[in-house]
């Protein structure tokens, strides 16, 4: 900022002070105006930035809200697709079950049909060896069979009723013996393990002489038959009867 003291004060070293005076607030009014214009610029000049800045931080907030519009888009899109993805997985699941439950339902039906089957072909197993089994024990083994043989309770050692599929007496070498037998669509070395087991064994000191006997329509394992002629047990199968 001029002082315009200090510019009064030179230019008299040169002017007439009236002159110096006169010359001193001219140059003052000049410079003020000077500055004024020069303050206007910049302050145009700061404006025009402010207002680019503006510009720009308004392009700046538009583009983020496109971006985060589209984001939104794309969210609430994805959304829809895993909604989607999860109804028909849940339907699918649902129809599962019910496949399944059905899948069981008919298994069990099978079941049940294979055991009565199965329990059908045991009966008329059976009831083929009660009539044929007195003809080949005597031819086999010598026994003559008294009465019939038949399906019945018997009480074992322990005073327990349990079923034999073939029961009943007979004498050989003039002694008497027990046949205890069963029968089997299939036959294992763990079928006749059990028989033993689990009927032979609980009839010992019931019986004097047991003579057990197992008919088959066929072995499920090669040594089988081998196994039971071991343990003593005579083996019929089917096609014997």
């Amino acid at each position: 900022m001029l002082d315009l003291r200090e510019v009064i004060e030179e230019l008299s070293s040169v002017f007439e002070k009236p002159v110096a005076e006169k010359l001193g607030q001219v140059m003052l009014s000049v410079y003020e105006r000077l500055h004024e214009s020069l303050v206007l610029q910049r302050l145009d000049l700061l404006e025009r930035r402010i207002d680019n800045l503006a510009d720009e931080w308004r392009q700046f907030a538009r583009r983020i809200e496109e971006q985060l519009a589209e984001s939104r888009l794309e969210t609430d899109a994805r959304f829809r697709e895993l909604a989607e993805a999860q109804r028909r997985t849940e339907e699918q699941v649902t129809r599962l079950a019910k496949e399944v439950q059905e899948l069981a339902k008919s298994h069990k039906d099978l079941q049940k049909q294979v055991g009565g089957m199965s329990q059908s072909f045991g009966y008329v197993l059976e009831n083929e060896a009660l009539k044929k089994l007195p003809q080949l024990l005597l031819h086999d083994y010598g026994i003559q069979v008294q009465g019939k043989l038949k399906r019945q309770f018997v009480r074992d050692r322990t005073g327990r009723d349990i079923e034999v599929n073939l029961f009943g007496t007979g004498t050989r070498d003039g002694e008497t013996v027990a046949i205890v037998g069963e029968s089997k669509a299939q036959l294992s070395k763990n079928d006749i393990a059990r028989f033993l087991r689990r009927t032979l064994s609980a009839l010992e000191g019931v019986y004097p002489r047991l003579f057990p006997v197992l008919v088959t329509h066929m072995i499920s394992e090669p040594d089988a038959e081998a196994y039971a002629r071991k343990v003593g047990v005579a083996l019929y199968y089917s096609y014997d009867l």
